[in-house]
């Protein structure tokens, strides 16, 4: 399978199971699936406020029926209560009392609660509402006349109950055929003085085309609770009637008077009941009344933006969900989870909009598993054809091919499947142990290097030629920050090496300018796309240097010993010739000259190949000061020719090294002979001896004119001669000192020159000492 054609499948997929999970969110959302879970929410997360000190319920509790006697009292009973919070100076009373039938007992009574009715503050009254049935029409049922027509207003008490059984809101206005009876509480208000006429808000479900035998229900308002039952200030009847009740804590209060005792079916269950206990329905009212004057009214938000609420966290997670690994996709489907729970809890606390949550919690529930199902499924299926192709494969080191999974009679599945991821990572293991040790094996710096030019892997070689402790400290590096600095050739660049065609490319590294020889060759992944570049970087250092000595060798015999062979055949040729033939002395004289010459240059030449050959591990132990004093020996004769005085003071402590004497004496008479050779006649040289920790160190300084700065880096090479501006040839085959380094380097040292404040030249050599040298 492709990787487009896998990709457009992965989109198939998750475009359905949005598409699934948008259509099931929509209609739980539509047809309330999950209500008793949104109501739950809605009861908890509605906010427990103080209630307002003006609102004060008069209460016909159990404690005034029991002073006052059986319920219902007569009517002249209640005109004293009015006339006793007509004293008291309160601003407006609800009388949450049903007056909808004459007094049976007192045909005085009805009169004299309309009188006092009349004296007092704006009162309203509740009505009541026959609903039709059994051949008894719609009926509402109003306050008698007498009480009808001295009431500030009427309205409706009634209470809308859930399927639950609990009582969330009200309706606002209701009535038949039109919604046009006011809620007693809104009546309250719109007759109250000093409060602000309120503006209705809330679910709207007008219905103009209902006949007047249907009860028509509009402005529905989920009450918004301010706490438990008795959050309410509550006074009884009875202390009220009898005048216990001080009138400071009446003054200027709204008064609802209604029931609360036990046992008289004016109770519900509300979101705020808790433990079995109901909320009479006064205090639902007083709470009706409170959102009504703070206009903190909740509204159900409208179907449709409720649905299209509930399906964008949707969308957003399953946008993620593409994007995002396992692990986030799970973080995020959490924290969609909580933010949708938090909005609905938001909007409903601050903006005053109730809108149902489980919808989209039960979705985003579901999703991550569905989600992570398909993953599973796609990643398996995946798994087992590469897992069947590779059983089928050989492989070094390996049995015969395994066969697909699935295909063995009566064989677990997963069982197989795990023997073959099993022997997949075995094989991995192999490859990666097989190719690891293959490329440590290989002498030539060898690095794998990805696309965007960082070491994948390298070798303990790579590691030796960039100067770093061991490959590990390559993996994960630049290549060019190691090639960068050490490459003297702007075209050994991991840029230039990867475009490249493959072959080989030779550059000089610094700072030993070590010629390396670099082959580049792309590795291709299994689909053969290249995904990186295979480096070998070979120091062939040695091979040029061989070349060029090899060269110089050809340069010496070309022409410095042809010199003297020539000038040897031009004397023959010469003496051929009678006329000017030398004399006999005259030619022995430049035969002996030249023969010397050649000499000289066959046993400087021989002489540094044998120190070249020489085999340190065949050194034996001496006394540097023997092999010195077996030069000054060797030189004492051209010194006194010269008049050339030779300082030598010898230590009186043995100076003990492992080493070749005969080599260690040619050295030093080497350059001893350069300083008598460049010291002028009746000049000096002067040799010294020095031991610092474990190493001694032989000075020795002519009186010369010294070498010039620039030609100090190339004289311990071969065939370079030290000649002085002004001067004549000195004559010599540019061997002594190249002798003089190898012999030193041989024997585990170093040899430099320096100049002297007075301006000769002073050349050192510098030995190891052995671990017996009393020098030490």
């Amino acid at each position: 399978m492709s990787v487009e054609h896998s990709g457009r499948n992965a989109i198939r997929q998750w475009a359905g199971l949005l598409a699934c999970v948008l259509v099931s969110t929509a209609l739980a959302g539509a047809y309330e699936v999950f209500w008793r879970a949104d109501l739950s929410i809605y009861d908890a997360a509605l906010p427990v406020r103080s209630a307002p000190g003006d609102v004060v319920i008069v209460a016909v509790d159990d404690a005034s029926i029991a002073e006052l006697g059986r319920w219902p009292w007569s009517r002249a009973t209640h005109a004293r209560l009015m006339d006793q919070l007509t004293r008291s100076g309160v601003r407006a009373v609800a009388l949450d009392i049903l007056f909808t039938e004459p007094s049976a007992e007192n045909a005085t009574a009805d009169a004299e609660l309309a009188a006092a009715i009349a004296r007092g503050p704006p009162t309203v009254l509740p009505l009541a509402v026959e609903m039709p049935g059994a051949g008894r029409p719609l009926r509402v049922l109003p306050p008698i006349p007498a009480l009808a027509q001295v009431a500030a207003g009427t309205g409706h008490v009634h209470l809308e109950l859930d399927r639950d059984g609990v009582g969330r809101s009200v309706f606002l206005r209701e009535g038949p055929g039109e919604a046009r009876l006011p809620h007693l509480m809104l009546s309250l208000l719109e007759h109250a003085p000093n409060e602000p006429t309120p503006v209705l808000k809330g679910g709207r479900h007008p219905d103009p085309d209902a006949a007047a035998d249907v009860w028509v229900r509009d402005y529905q308002m989920l009450i918004p609770f301010l706490g438990a039952p008795g959050h309410f200030q509550r006074l009884s009847y009875a202390d009220v009637l009898m005048g216990r009740v001080p009138s400071d804590r009446l003054r200027g209060k709204l008064v609802l008077v209604g029931m609360t005792a036990q046992g008289t079916g004016d109770s519900y269950p509300t979101p705020r009941s808790g433990h079995g206990v109901a909320m009479p329905g006064v205090e639902i009212s007083a709470n009706v009344l409170q959102g009504l004057r703070e206009q903190n009214i909740i509204r159900p938000l409208p179907r449709v933006p409720a649905i299209l609420l509930a399906l964008v966290p949707i969308v957003l997670v399953a946008l993620g969900f593409l994007r995002l690994s396992p692990s986030q996709s799970l973080i995020l489907a959490g924290v969609a989870w909580l933010a949708t729970l938090a909005t609905s809890v938001f909007a409903l606390q601050a903006a005053g909009y109730w809108w149902p949550p489980v919808a989209t919690l039960a979705a985003l529930l579901v999703m991550y598993p569905l989600w992570s199902w398909r993953r599973l499924e796609a990643t398996q299926r995946y798994l087992d054809e590469e897992l069947t192709r590779l059983a089928r494969e050989r492989f070094p080191f390996a049995g015969s091919p395994k066969p697909a999974i699935g295909t063995t009679p009566f064989a677990d599945v997963i069982e197989r499947r795990i023997s073959i991821v099993r022997e997949a990572v075995q094989r991995s293991r192999d490859a990666r142990r097989l190719f690891a040790d293959t490329l440590k094996a290989l002498p030539a710096a060898t690095i794998l290097a990805d696309d965007d030019g960082r070491v994948v892997i390298s070798n303990p070689a790579a590691a030796k030629l960039f100067g770093v402790a061991d490959e590990a400290a390559l993996e994960g590096q630049p290549l060019d920050a190691f090639l960068g600095r050490n490459a003297r050739d702007a075209a050994l660049s991991f840029l230039n090496l990867s475009t490249h065609a493959p072959g080989e490319l030779e550059s000089l590294l610094q700072p030993a300018g070590r010629n390396v020889l670099v082959r580049t060759v792309p590795f291709m992944g299994g689909a053969g796309v290249r995904v990186g570049t295979i480096i070998e970087i070979t120091d062939i250092s040695e091979l040029r240097a061989a070349q060029r000595e090899r060269e110089d060798t050809l340069r010496f015999l070309s022409h410095d010993m042809k010199s003297p062979a020539s000038s040897l055949i031009g004397l023959a040729r010469l003496q051929r010739d009678r006329e000017r033939a030398l004399a006999p002395e005259q030619l022995s004289q430049r035969l002996e000259l030249l023969a010397q010459r050649l000499l000289a240059l066959v046993d400087g030449f021989v002489g540094l190949a044998r120190a070249e050959a020489v085999d340190p591990s065949a050194f034996e132990e001496l006394d540097l000061r023997d092999a010195l004093q077996d030069a000054i020996d060797e030189v004492w004769a051209v010194a006194q020719s010269r008049r050339i005085e030779v300082r030598a003071p010898l230590p009186t402590v043995s100076l003990l090294v492992q080493g070749d004497r005969t080599l260690l004496a040619r050295a030093l008479i080497n350059l001893l002979g350069n300083a008598l050779k460049f010291s002028p006649q009746g000049g000096s040289v002067q040799v010294r001896c020095r031991v610092h920790r474990r190493d001694v160190t032989v000075e020795v300084e002519d009186s010369g004119p010294g070498v010039a700065e620039e030609a100090r880096d190339s004289l311990f090479q071969r065939f370079t001669r030290r000649v002085h501006r002004g001067q004549s040839d000195p004559g010599g085959a540019g061997l002594g000192l190249a002798f003089v380094r190898v012999v030193a380097e041989k024997h585990g040292g170093r040899v430099w020159m320096q100049g002297t404040p007075s301006g000769s030249a002073l050349f050192a050599i510098a030995l190891p000492l052995s671990s017996r040298s009393s020098a030490t």
